[in-house]
């Protein structure tokens, strides 16, 4: 993994020169749903080439759950990366984190760097997986289910896991889309974990994982990566199912100590949280670029395998 083209330092100098001066939302509070579902749909209005608005479904208390897709691959069958926030409705740094990354690919997109990301990938972005769970304040769903124990890993097979109309979307978007990486955001601590979660096991993979977490803590300033077991042991979660299903580069960003950080540190969460994913971005782009076969390859027993 130490390609002349992986990230270097120069890279995440660049990153932190390409963050923009100006938001079409304000990150000095935090918005409400109304307010999401207008931007998502502006946002899509405003740029019909580049993004791409659609509503996946609805929450079990009927609200809306969206996307909005970024690229400038007219190729339908383009490779994805996939970034989700709240899985957990109380994490509500972890919405805005999702909504400060949109308005950053779209704010940025002729710039040559993320115009080469946008060229390559479709740029999958959902803002909340629980929407029920952001407007009650909860961090599980209205019924009180943690969504990020809901997903089929090699512990918890398919039919013990989506019980949740909000996970089987997720799972159905990832049918849908060739999903090569995945970011989901939560806060709580600041740290970049990877699969698995359900056992200290190394994956096949430990040493990718490794390098990715790194760059994006580095280009972050967090001193904490780990393999998401030793934060702490679950079955269920997103990172592991994406990994195991689907064969992605999936990671868990961690992006703030509290799970709503005070409004008035809320920009500061944002923008490093943008930068760590543009870092991402490129990471991912450039593993991708150096490899003969830039997919992992899920083999017969659910294990993933490059």
């Amino acid at each position: 993994m130490n390609s002349p083209h992986f990230l270097s330092f120069k890279a995440v100098l660049i990153v932190l020169w390409l963050m923009p001066n100006a938001w079409a939302l304000e990150f000095n509070r935090y918005h409400d749903q109304d307010e999401i579902a207008a931007f998502l749909r502006t946002e899509a209005t405003n740029n019909p080439e580049l993004v791409h608005f659609e509503v996946l479904g609805k929450s079990q208390q009927g609200r809306e759950i969206a996307i909005v897709a970024i690229t400038k691959n007219v190729n339908a069958d383009a490779p994805a990366i996939y970034f989700n926030g709240t899985h957990h409705g109380n994490e509500r740094a972890s919405t805005e984190v999702v909504l400060a990354l949109i308005n950053y690919l779209v704010l940025e997109q002729n710039n040559p760097a993320v115009e080469r990301i946008l060229r390559r990938y479709r740029i999958i972005l959902q803002p909340m997986v629980n929407p029920d769970g952001h407007a009650l304040n909860l961090r599980t769903d209205s019924r009180g289910v943690d969504p990020n124990r809901d997903y089929a890993t090699p512990n918890k097979p398919e039919k013990d896991a989506f019980q949740l109309v909000e996970t089987r979307l997720v799972r159905d978007l990832m049918i849908k889309e060739k999903v090569v990486a995945s970011a989901a955001f939560h806060s709580g601590l600041e740290a970049v974990l990877w699969p698995w979660c359900h056992t200290p096991t190394l994956s096949q993979h430990d040493p990718v994982f490794r390098t990715l977490a790194a760059s994006v803590a580095k280009t972050m300033q967090m001193n904490r990566t780990s393999q998401s077991f030793y934060d702490y042991k679950t079955d269920g979660e997103f990172i592991d199912f994406a990994y195991m299903r689907h064969g992605t580069y999936a990671l868990t960003f961690e992006v703030a100590q509290e799970a709503t950080p005070p409004a008035n540190r809320l920009q500061a969460v944002v923008r490093r949280a943008v930068q760590g994913s543009f870092s991402f971005l490129r990471a991912v782009d450039s593993i991708r670029s150096s490899v003969q076969t830039p997919a992992l390859i899920l083999t017969g027993d659910g294990q993933a395998s490059l």
